[in-house]
């Protein structure tokens, strides 16, 4: 037997004296039960005994022991107490300047152990958990934890600032405890313009700086009016500076149609971006052409102003009629931190298949595709991949989808004729930057070898 256990079962046999002289038949911690106690300071621990009919169990003697760790305020390792008129029993505990975990336990007739971490300060740190997926304007949450060796500390105040650099933030709480769970989450709001700045953690005399650092690719995402117009929607996938967009929306009969903006130029405050939107024609994809694709000039333009993140819109001209939309970021992958590859990005077949893409985007581990393409009679047509599950480290794969839906221009969108058909399957295999585009639709089946777009 150890020391320290000698010195907890001693305390508690003292504890153990006849029933008759304890009365106490429950009891309740007024005290968290898990403690963090810096060596040399001091806490109170306060429970509160009840007879067996429910009522404070006034006068009674309560032991107070602890296995080595600390000392109460007789200077021993347990001190005997009696508790007040409300069946309270307090006493004060000082830590001992060492990295230990132990018990402490008040004893009457029944028991109630505190879980204590004894630490020295100077060997204390911060952990802090900054997510892989920041993007402007979009608030995000830092779970940060107090930690001594591989232990979380309890009950402390951490406190929390933004450190601007190329950008900033905002921070809230600027104060907060860890609590029971020993951790404690703030939220943090970036600033609409990107750029990079650090979160500065103090607890005690401690001060650590975490890095957040620009997204490479903040713009791009699957965009949409919300669930009040579901059915249509943008894709926005960025190189550097530069965006890449198709509209996935429908013609006045219903069909599916798409006008791409392949590129733009910013604002001077670089938080509008504008370009042409063409709708091209081409020959249908089972029997693709490229020779006989058919651009056309320009049939309108867009913008989306990114001002003010939470309140993005799309602006356009289409063939003479002006439109704007509230869009917004469209929610489809589920938070994943387990990695995998990154392949979200603008596909196509090469110059030799020039005229339709594969937009993939990604959200975490979760890929969301359109096929924009040309249909029997050369028309623009798109068809979506808006889910899949990984049956390999490289591939997706999943069911493809034929939607038709409200015309799109000049009138307001009704979701209700949003009509969805299972039109096949899909896999998508990567392997760095190229990748392989199986298809079976309308049971017709292809392999086409697609690489990222440069643009």
């Amino acid at each position: 037997m150890t020391a320290r256990s000698f010195v907890l079962a001693f305390a508690l046999l003292a504890a153990s004296v006849p029933l008759a002289a304890r009365a106490a038949a429950s009891a309740q911690a007024l005290t968290p039960i898990n403690q963090s106690i810096a060596g040399g300071e001091s806490q109170t621990f306060s429970v509160r005994f009840f007879d067996a009919l429910g009522h404070p169990s006034v006068g009674e003697s309560v032991v107070f022991a602890n296995d080595a760790c600390g000392a109460f305020q007789n200077g021993q390792f347990q001190v005997s107490v009696l508790t007040d008129a409300t069946g309270t029993a307090s006493a004060r505990f000082t830590a001992a300047s060492q990295g230990i975990t132990c018990w402490l336990v008040a004893s009457a007739g029944v028991q109630v152990q505190f879980n204590v971490l004894t630490y020295v300060p100077s060997n204390a740190y911060l952990t802090a958990s900054v997510p892989a997926r920041i993007l402007p304007g979009e608030s995000f949450g830092v779970p940060v934890s107090a930690m001594y060796g591989a232990y979380k500390l309890y009950n402390q105040d951490i406190s929390a600032r933004i450190v601007p650099g190329t950008s900033s933030a905002t921070i809230s709480p600027a104060t907060a405890n860890t609590g029971q769970d020993g951790s404690v989450t703030f939220t943090v709001t970036p600033e609409p313009r990107m750029g990079d700045y650090q979160i500065e953690l103090q607890f005690r005399d401690h001060t650590q700086r975490f890095a957040v650092a620009a997204a490479d690719r903040p713009w791009q995402d699957m965009w949409w009016a919300g669930p009040d117009e579901n059915g249509w929607g943008m894709s926005v996938v960025q190189h550097d500076d530069m965006l890449f967009s198709v509209i996935y929306a429908y013609d006045a009969a219903g069909k599916p149609i798409w006008y791409v903006m392949p590129g733009g130029t910013w604002n001077a405050a670089r938080t509008v971006f504008s370009g042409a939107l063409y709708l091209p024609h081409g020959t249908p994809y089972t029997a693709y052409d490229a020779s006989k694709l058919s651009p056309g000039s320009p049939i309108g333009t867009a913008s989306v102003d990114f001002g003010d993140p939470a309140n993005v819109r799309l602006s356009y001209t289409i063939a003479g009629t002006s439109g704007q939309k509230a869009i917004s970021r469209q929610p489809f992958g589920l938070v994943d931190m387990s990695g995998g590859i990154t392949v979200g990005d603008m596909w196509w077949g090469g110059p030799a298949q020039n005229g339709w893409g594969l937009a993939v985007l990604q959200q975490f581990r979760t890929l969301f595709g359109v096929w924009f393409t040309y249909d029997a009679s050369g028309s623009p047509t798109w068809l979506v991949m808006p889910s899949g599950f990984w049956s390999d480290a490289q591939t997706w794969e999943g069911h493809i989808y034929r939607t038709t839906g409200s015309a799109w221009l000049g009138q307001p969108y009704d979701k209700t004729l949003l009509k969805s058909t299972d039109a096949g399957t899909f896999r998508l295999r990567f392997s760095g930057d190229a990748g392989t585009f199986d298809y079976t639709v309308d049971g017709q089946s292809g392999s086409i070898p697609i690489s990222r777009q440069p643009f």
